[in-house]
């Protein structure tokens, strides 16, 4: 069940055919409506001994831009997800993020290869997902518009951890991230970090973006406003949607056309990816957007860092929910000066 601030009831759990499993998952967007400030998801099931996720609105935004899905059954037939989980941390706007909400674990069940090819069908999903996105509007005059789902300044980043059973029996979490959202395991009681921040201030990113500047006397990676930006403009070097700093729909994500150079400003949504076998040394996963951690070098201010988000679920109740968990989680970021949207998802593992 799904509840706003006030407790009044804004969805229930409905079944969904996600991966193509032949049972039905859960499914528990956290949808924030525009004068929704708070949203909450919380649950148990026999995979996981409880996972939950709360979106807040920043102190410093007009509304919530954040938006993130739960989806988890209790039974799945080997190679099939039992458990998926996306934050995605809209700007410009929250059609993107959205979009993303309601779609991405669409496209990632119409390329899930049975655990074949994970890291494989995830950036499949991802660049699909993109390219849907950038797609023209239909019709005589769409391509006269602006491009892009909300429009060409529309985009948002995007974290997503799936949990599935291998054909040995092993549980196996890929994780994969565009953008700055991040996907965190506790192991051993040390954070480590599954995803990378795809940011213009990465000396690797900015490598990656200015070796296809056509014009390298004018650097697509600029420092305006106290942070590196691509364009001057973008705090973020992948993402989905920003139709306005890609070049064309035909050729998102990767590096192809006569010139060499068909991703306009050099941003993409092609993610990174990593598979881990989880073991009884690992108890929680995080699932969050930046708004969670510190970012005062990028001008995000204050928030929490890796090893306090996973000392805070360590040291966590059996009594607390993971609801409020998540929302303990919040409020300590809070406290240490972030102003930005946060959004958390928590899974505390049961291998």
């Amino acid at each position: 069940m799904l509840v706003d601030q006030n407790s009044s009831l804004l969805q229930t759990c409905r079944p969904t055919k996600v991966f193509g499993s032949a049972s039905a998952l859960s499914h528990t967007p956290g949808h924030v409506r525009s004068r929704q400030r708070t949203v909450t998801v919380d649950a148990v099931t026999n995979h996981l001994k409880k996972y939950g996720g709360v979106s807040v609105q920043g102190t410093s935004r007009k509304r919530n831009e954040d938006r993130f899905d739960l989806q988890v059954e209790d039974a799945a037939e080997s190679g099939q997800p039992f458990a998926y989980a996306g934050v995605f941390d809209g700007h410009g706007g929250i059609a993107t993020s959205e979009w993303l909400q309601a779609r991405f674990s669409d496209f990632l069940g119409q390329h899930w290869s049975d655990g074949q090819n994970p890291q494989g069908d995830i950036t499949t999903a991802f660049l699909q997902a993109d390219k849907a996105l950038l797609a023209p509007k239909r019709g005589i005059f769409g391509g006269l518009g602006e491009r892009g789902v909300g429009g060409s300044k529309c985009g948002a980043t995007g974290a997503v951890a799936v949990m599935y059973q291998d054909t040995s029996g092993k549980v196996q979490l890929l994780a994969a991230n565009a953008g700055d959202a991040r996907v965190v395991l506790a192991r051993k009681g040390k954070a480590v970090q599954l995803t990378e921040d795809h940011v213009p201030d990465m000396e690797r990113e900015r490598q990656r973006i200015e070796s296809k500047n056509p014009n390298p006397r004018m650097p697509l990676v600029r420092y305006v406003g106290g942070t590196w930006r691509v364009g001057g403009i973008l705090a973020l070097s992948r993402a989905f949607g920003d139709a306005y700093l890609k070049g064309s729909g035909q050729f998102e994500g990767i590096s192809a056309g006569s010139d060499g150079y068909s991703s306009g400003f050099g941003v993409v949504a092609d993610p990174t990816v990593t598979l881990t076998q989880l073991t009884r040394d690992d108890t929680w996963i995080i699932i969050a957007s930046d708004g969670l951690f510190e970012n005062e070098v990028r001008g995000g201010g204050g928030g929490l860092d890796n090893q306090e988000v996973v000392d805070m679920c360590l040291k966590s109740k059996d009594s607390t929910s993971a609801k409020q968990l998540a929302t303990e989680l919040v409020e300590a970021a809070q406290e240490v000066g972030t102003t930005d949207d946060v959004t958390v998802a928590v899974l505390q593992i049961a291998v």
